[in-house]
């Protein structure tokens, strides 16, 4: 899933980046977005898994996203990219 031929719409990955990959090690992983695309969609998934998160805390279970940790990773793993 990680380079599909087609290109994505990045406001589209931006608002729900879970609709489009499967963790976030494969925004960075995919080639068709820029250093900064992949840097938004992440921190877009991060403000989602602290959400998700913090709904959680409130007994109000959601989607079986990627741990906030994973984001994290990826968006290290992205700095080591620049």
């Amino acid at each position: 899933m990680t380079n599909p031929p087609e290109k994505l719409e990045i406001e589209a990955v931006v608002r729900d980046p879970a609709d489009y990959f499967g963790a976030p090690m494969d925004v960075v992983n995919d080639s068709r977005f820029t250093h900064d695309e992949k840097r938004r969609v992440l921190e877009s998934w991060a403000v989602d898994a602290q959400l998700r998160s913090q709904a959680e805390a409130e007994n109000m279970p959601g989607k079986d996203l990627p741990e906030l940790q994973e984001v994290h990773v990826a968006l290290l793993e992205l700095q080591k990219q620049k």
